[in-house]
């Protein structure tokens, strides 16, 4: 189900969405973008309807040859005792591990929430980019659309993006959000203490570290 531009253009969206058409019925949230109350006319086109050729869906799980041979190259400091445990802790998770950019995992244990208050929505122009950068950015866009990593809407929010020139010369897509920041109610949490930390690290021989992909 798609919406109509007009429709957007009013300050209303209708969100795209699979139904199924056998239902007599078809329930549709339409979503005020102001803070003004909307009308919608009786007889209104808020939406069309066309026939899903196909659905892929997206694979969940990782071979072994696929996914350890990479890992396991970093445990060379290992016995083989160590190196057999190690590699069937990493094949019984191994989807939780990112070897590129493309195969990120998700969580949808929670669902994370931004709270701004009553503060109005923060709007910025986008920042001039060389012609050279365009062509870049749209690929990079069009990765993490085609990766599950981001996806299109419309909505009153707006940040600018910033792209920066990493070690190995490649280009790292980031969003300014401090404008956002300047305005997010923070979430207190109690600071933990060095000595408990510590202290719950006593009889440990194995340590390592994780490096979270986002």
């Amino acid at each position: 189900m798609e919406f109509p531009s007009q429709v957007s253009q009013k300050g209303v969206l209708v969100a795209a969405t699979l139904v199924d058409l056998k239902r007599e019925a078809i329930p549709v949230r339409v979503l005020n973008l102001d803070n003004k109350p909307k009308t919608v006319d009786k007889g209104a086109v808020i939406a069309t309807c066309e026939p899903v050729v196909d659905i892929v869906a997206r694979p969940q799980e990782f071979s072994e040859s696929l996914r350890l041979p990479s890992i396991m190259e970093n445990l060379e400091g290992l016995n083989e005792e160590q190196r057999t445990a190690v590699k069937k802790l990493l094949q019984e998770f191994q989807n939780l591990f990112s070897t590129s950019d493309s195969d990120v995992c998700r969580c949808n244990m929670t669902q994370h929430r931004i709270n701004t208050g009553n503060h109005p929505p923060t709007k910025q122009y986008p920042r001039r980019l060389p012609l050279t950068k365009k062509q870049e950015t749209e690929r990079l866009v069009k990765e993490m659309v085609d990766n599950g990593i981001i996806e299109e809407s419309l909505g009153p929010w707006a940040s600018p993006i910033v792209l920066v020139k990493k070690k190995d010369g490649s280009t790292r897509f980031c969003v300014d959000y401090r404008k956002l920041n300047e305005i997010t109610i923070k979430d207190s949490y109690p600071l933990p203490r060095i000595d408990d930390i510590l202290d719950a690290l006593n009889g440990s021989q194995w340590f390592s570290t994780l490096d979270l992909k986002s």
